[in-house]
């Protein structure tokens, strides 16, 4: 029995990340807008935030993933983006509404 629950966890936990997989190439890169900069590495899940500090990288942490929207953080910053092919629609901490970057 304690095997079978081990197993049944261990299935659980991994199939969110197999959902996500798509969605993790999609965010990765380097996004800019007109006085905005977002990058994204989803292979080692960090990010940066910080034009001036190039070569800095927060955790990157996945909060939700419905579709191609997805809440994450970087650092301690949360933000809501929706990402279509090689646009970025941005939105959370810092921002006025929402922006518009490209990759």
């Amino acid at each position: 029995m304690r095997l079978f629950t081990s197993a049944a966890i261990l299935i659980a936990l991994a199939s969110p990340a197999s959902s996500a997989e798509p969605v993790l190439k999609l965010m990765q890169g380097t996004w800019r807008g007109d006085d905005r900069f977002v990058l994204i590495d989803t292979e080692r899940m960090l990010g940066n935030v910080e034009p001036h500090k190039p070569f800095q990288r927060d955790p990157l942490r996945l909060r939700n993933i419905a579709g191609q929207m997805v809440v994450f953080d970087i650092g301690n910053r949360r933000y809501i983006g929706l990402f279509e092919r090689d646009e970025l629609h941005l939105t959370g901490e810092g921002i006025d509404g929402s922006v518009i970057l490209r990759r």
